[in-house]
């Protein structure tokens, strides 16, 4: 059964194929944020799964390399360690090579998400 989730992290909505209950949690397949299912009827409702902030944001990344292909570099810690000063700060992982705290900054960033990425052979 297709059912349709609405990502609160990315803000954009995904088909997930397989059956839910609620307390489950699904991996985000644009952003690569958990969600953890809250209501089955008469929508999905799913919020970011509760977790340390360390642990979300590591697999958050985590699983967007992997569901991209994308491969870290030396400076990984780096850019974790500012998005963990941002979270601290402003209440969430904003892309620390961006200025603005709006939510299209929130890591992975629209421009990263829209395959900038890959274009630039780089996260910008």
């Amino acid at each position: 059964m297709k059912t349709k989730i609405f990502c609160s992290v990315c803000e954009v909505s995904f088909v997930y194929k397989d059956s839910l209950a609620v307390e489950d949690s699904v991996i985000c397949p644009v952003c690569g944020a958990r969600l953890q299912i809250i209501k089955l009827d008469p929508e999905v409702e799913a919020i970011r799964f509760p977790q340390k902030p360390e642990d979300e944001i590591l697999e958050r990344i985590e699983n967007y390399a992997r569901i991209k292909g994308y491969v870290f570099n030396e400076n990984k810690q780096e850019v974790v360690d500012g998005m963990l000063e941002k979270n601290n700060k402003y209440g969430d992982f904003y892309c620390p090579c961006r200025f603005d705290n709006i939510k299209e900054n929130v890591c992975p960033c629209r421009e990263t998400r829209m395959n900038q990425g890959r274009k630039e052979g780089r996260c910008l």
